[in-house]
């Protein structure tokens, strides 16, 4: 069964929000992140896993390190909450092609590694 104009505009609505809200925290968070960074020493360390583990607190780095997180995670939540909103609708050819996205997207991560391991570091 195809969405339904009326559920495809909520659908979309409910997309942009997690959009929205997941890119403006993020920018809140780098923004703020960058102020305070510019007040402290800067770290040893310049990957965002060694960062959050030897800064583990409110300092400028942490929250420049979360904010970026964040940015990243957004498009994941976006496709997470495509799947999901696929899956109610049991709308299938998009329910699938949203979970192969989302398994494309765990597999970069888990392989290409946020501690920047792929870079050399």
């Amino acid at each position: 069964m195809k969405m339904e104009n009326g559920n495809n505009q909520r659908f979309e609505l409910i997309l942009s929000y997690v959009l929205l809200i997941g890119v403006a925290l993020s920018a809140l968070l780098i923004f703020l992140g960058i102020l305070l960074a510019h007040l402290q020493p800067l770290p040893v360390s310049h990957d965002i896993i060694s960062i959050l583990k030897s800064h583990f607190g409110f300092n400028g780095y942490t929250i420049l390190a979360i904010g970026f997180i964040l940015l990243l995670a957004t498009p994941i939540m976006r496709v997470i909450f495509s799947f999901f909103l696929f899956l109610l609708s049991k709308d299938w050819t998009y329910t699938l092609i949203s979970l192969l996205v989302l398994l494309i997207l765990i597999a970069s991560l888990v392989l290409g590694g946020l501690s920047g391991e792929a870079l050399g570091h």
